[in-house]
Parts: structure tokens; C-alpha cells; sequence
């Protein structure tokens, strides 16, 4: 069966595949340090960053946040070289949140990973009103 633009199948489909591709989120790494993303409220995300295997030094969040959550304990996957920490947010209301994440040995911090995220409308005009 051939699909066109007339098909009732494709114009079905395709909103379809837009919203899922739209609404998923790949994880964020260090690449996006200082970044800011849009997210809509109930919109889950990650934060995926690495550290070396081997050493005292873990990233920490440090940022009280209200608009994201994190959803279950950190997790670390660890290999000879590097260990991976992902975290697991969500967002829970509209307006704007500046995650931050040390990375430490609980005396000294190593590196900083900062991502602001605003949430919903109201958090995008919160944001333009500040600046």
C-alpha cells in the first residue's frame, strides 16, 4: 500500500512521530555546561557526566531546586578509566531553575557543571523579564 499526503494513515502518523521526537530529550553531558534548555512542565531529563574511576572526586548537586526534581538516587556506572553519574529530572512546575553539579572530594572542587532550565511559559517570560 502506498502512503500520500491524502492518506488518512500518514496525516495520522506523521503528528504523531513529530511529538515523539519532539517531546524526547537526550541526556545532557558536560557539552551543555552554561546552556540553557525549554522544557514543558512534566518533562523528564538527564544530566549524564563523567569522572575518573579510581579517585575520591564524585559529582554533587548543590542547587536547591523547586521546578526540577531529581526522580530516583544518582546512578554510577563505573569501568578501569572513568565513572559515569547520570541524573534523573523532571520538571514539576513552570518557572526557571539553575541546576548546578560540583565535582569534588568534599574539600576541594575540581570542576562545575551549571545547566539553567526554564520550565513552561511563565518561565520563559520570567526570564526575558530579568535580562
Amino acid at each position: 500500500m502506498a502512503y500520500n499526503f491524502h492518506s488518512k494513515m500518514f496525516r495520522t502518523i506523521i503528528p504523531i512521530l513529530l511529538f515523539m521526537f519532539i517531546s524526547c530529550s537526550y541526556p545532557y553531558t558536560y557539552g551543555a555546561n552554561g546552556k540553557t534548555i525549554e522544557l514543558s512542565e512534566d518533562d523528564p531529563f538527564q544530566i549524564v557526566l563523567e569522572g575518573n574511576s579510581g579517585t575520591d572526586f564524585y559529582w554533587e548537586i548543590i542547587s536547591k531546586n523547586t521546578y526540577v526534581k531529581l526522580q530516583k538516587p544518582v546512578s554510577i556506572t563505573t569501568d578501569a578509566e572513568k565513572s559515569i553519574y547520570t541524573f534523573d529530572f523532571k520538571t514539576v512546575s513552570d518557572g526557571e531553575e539553575h541546576i548546578e553539579i560540583i565535582y569534588t572530594n568534599g574539600k576541594t572542587i575540581e570542576n562545575t557543571f551549571q545547566l539553567n532550565v526554564i520550565v513552561g511559559t511563565i518561565g520563559l517570560i520570567t526570564s526575558e523579564l530579568i535580562q
